[in-house]
């Protein structure tokens, strides 16, 4: 938990500096305080290791405790109170002057602190951000008091819904029980680890009415006979896996976002740290908002409804991964096919179906396409500082498929899976879409 940090005593440092201005951040430089503190949440999500699934909820908490300060500043928003799941009132305006985006900023920055590991880059930035706001301004003390008091307000009070919301329950429920049926999931190598977050289906979503509401009503059912679905699907990834171009290789690696690869060489065993699935499509979020000089309440309302679709999604998809409970492509194919095959990325540890990324990824697709159109050209530059070249998409959806087949590529899912999970993802989104913002879709 956040430790009291000192804002009275950085009120009253600042009553002597504060500006008369209602809006001490120019027009043009309001986004990029939004942009600068999602970049700093998404770093410091990577650095602290949480898995995709914990990362998703906390990209969604701050995001939302900003839009609740920033939305003041746009007759056209509306609070989300009544509207995301067990969220009620938040805390009323103070009824003098307030800078919203001062206390959107600050109601980020501590509702993230409260979610992460690494406190200090929160605050850090806080006080980077406290110090240019001095820098700029002169005299306003009620100003300051209302904006600050009332972003520690926001935040205080979205930290407490997010308390209910069963995740510090969830951490002391039992492993996953591995079943030694035949289909089931097994252990992977490289490191045969546990199964992570069996759980996550107690964690209340945002919008879903349970975590099962979209679960696909096609499955994909276990059975070697070599006329069904499954052998058929398994012989396709085994069969790609062998004969993977330069250009499938690409996709594999752009797409694996896996946070925590492990690397063995010989005894020494280390981990390379990368950005989350959610985390990539948070930034292709940012991208857009930027290319298109979005506002920074339109980029506000951007963020949260794609971190609250990407939290619903991993909610949704964890829920149908551990009913179906479904073997990896490299258990079953060492077993009764190829006991030397190998695929091309490292598997993640949890069941198969549905797929993670596909979820995922189609369901902020949907939300990006609601806001930004069918036909949103752009090129994704998420990858670079990991060694990978940026790509370019013809649409949100284009992007979105192309992830779905990257873990295909990779050979960690079946393509049955992939093209039903995309179906899911889909769903998942458009209702995030439906139920919080639908003049989107009108």
């Amino acid at each position: 938990m956040t430790k009291q940090l000192p804002i009275v005593k950085t009120i009253l440092l600042a009553l002597f500096f504060w500006g008369s201005s209602w809006q001490i951040i120019k027009a043009q430089e309001r986004a990029v305080v939004l942009h600068d503190l999602n970049s700093v949440l998404i770093n410091t999500v990577m650095v602290d290791f949480f898995t995709p699934p914990v990362a998703s909820r906390i990209y969604a908490y701050p995001n939302i405790a900003f839009y609740e300060c920033i939305r003041l500043d746009d007759v056209s928003l509306s609070t989300l109170s009544g509207k995301l799941n067990g969220l009620g009132k938040l805390p009323a305006t103070p009824t003098g002057k307030i800078d919203n985006l001062v206390a959107a900023a600050i109601a980020f920055s501590y509702t993230a602190q409260n979610l992460v590991g690494s406190e200090h880059k929160l605050e850090e930035w806080r006080q980077r951000f406290m110090d240019s706001l001095l820098l700029k301004a002169r005299g306003d003390a009620e100003l300051i008091k209302n904006s600050l008091l009332y972003g520690k307000l926001v935040a205080d009070s979205v930290f407490a819904w997010a308390k209910r919301d069963n995740y510090n329950e969830s951490r002391g429920m039992p492993r996953f029980t591995v079943l030694q049926q035949a289909g089931t999931w097994q252990p992977t190598p490289e490191d045969y680890s546990q199964a992570i977050e069996p759980h996550w289906n107690t964690i209340r979503p945002f919008t879903l009415s349970s975590p099962s509401q979209f679960s696909p009503k096609e499955k994909l059912v276990f059975n070697l006979k070599k006329n069904s679905a499954f052998y058929k699907t398994m012989m396709e990834v085994y069969e790609i896996g062998r004969k993977l171009d330069t250009t499938q290789k690409a996709i594999a690696k752009y797409w694996d976002d896996n946070p925590n690869v492990s690397v063995n060489m010989g005894h020494l065993n280390y981990f390379v740290h990368k950005i989350s699935p959610g985390g990539h499509w948070l930034m292709i979020a940012r991208q857009a908002c930027e290319e298109k000089k979005e506002t920074v309440s339109r980029s506000s309302l951007t963020y949260t409804l794609t971190a609250i679709a990407l939290t619903d999604a991993f909610i949704s998809c964890w829920d149908e991964k551990y009913k179906t409970n479904l073997v990896r492509p490299i258990t079953i194919i060492n077993d009764h096919i190829d006991k030397n095959w190998q695929p091309y990325i490292q598997t993640p540890p949890f069941p198969e179906f549905t797929s993670g990324h596909s979820v995922i990824s189609n369901a902020a697709a949907a939300v990006l396409t609601a806001l930004f159109g069918d036909n949103y050209k752009f090129t994704d530059k998420t990858e670079i500082p990991f060694g990978n070249e940026s790509r370019s998409f013809n649409s949100f959806y284009e992007a979105a498929f192309e992830s779905s087949l990257s873990r295909v590529y990779g050979g960690i899912h079946y393509p049955e899976t992939a093209r039903i999970s995309v179906v899911q993802g889909k769903e998942v989104g458009n209702h995030v879409i439906n139920k919080l913002y639908p003049a989107a879709v009108k």
